[in-house]
């Protein structure tokens, strides 16, 4: 399968033991209080800064496996403070991620439509 930002991609990039797997609940925080595709787009397509060393996490998508993890961002970092937190569900379909410590980044597939499948 193609990656989204597979151009963009380090080599070893997504990481080897990433997987491809359906994770209901998983949770985002969003812009506003509905979905749309700005909340699905990675740190690069965002144009929002990142260490070099980081590039391979910029590609992905942020979600959170608990609400207790996420709830700890806005206390650690203040963009995080006006956003909603929803849940929602990624499937194998979407790309491929890897969790640690309740927080998973995805790389997403080319052409997914993440909208209308984290919300169904």
């Amino acid at each position: 399968m193609v990656f989204k930002s597979q151009a963009n991609m380090p080599e070893q990039c997504p990481p080897a033991d990433a997987i491809e797997q359906d994770v209901s609940p998983v949770y985002r925080f969003i812009e506003k209080e509905t979905v749309g595709e700005i909340d699905f787009l990675n740190h690069k397509e965002r144009k929002r800064p990142y260490p070099p060393s980081k590039t391979c996490e910029a590609l992905a998508i942020s979600f959170f496996t608990s609400t207790k993890a996420a709830m700890e961002m806005p206390k650690k970092y203040k963009s995080f403070k006006n956003k909603t937190l929803l849940p929602g569900r990624i499937t194998s379909e979407c790309g491929i991620h890897k969790t640690e410590r309740e927080h998973l980044n995805l790389w997403l597939y080319e052409n997914v439509d993440m909208v209308k499948i984290f919300q169904d």
